[in-house]
């Protein structure tokens, strides 16, 4: 599966929010289907996502780059740590946690 293709459908056709502390509100709360977590995301805030989520039950992506990476594949100016994947929409994303 293209990462980076399906990356881009979920953001133009599903709902996501970017950012550690929207990931960590959102796997506290279980609002989230996935989250997609850059390779050099800071530790307190990785390993507090992947514990609420883990508890919450919602799919965790550790994505092979940087944020800086990351960042570029959304197409935003900036570092992006962690994305919040709360609707697909039509991509097959859902398909990296398994």
């Amino acid at each position: 599966m293209d990462f980076n293709k399906q990356i881009n459908i979920t953001l133009k056709s599903g709902k996501t929010e970017f950012g550690c502390r929207s990931a960590s509100t959102a796997a506290k709360q279980g609002k989230a289907k996935l989250i997609i977590l850059a390779s050099n995301c800071p530790e307190e805030y990785k390993n507090e996502i992947m514990r609420d989520a883990k508890n919450s039950g919602i799919s965790t992506y550790t994505y092979d780059g940087t944020s800086m990476e990351l960042g570029s594949v959304c197409g935003k100016p900036f570092i992006v740590a962690a994305i919040t994947v709360k609707e697909p929409g039509n991509s097959e994303i859902l398909k990296l946690a398994e």
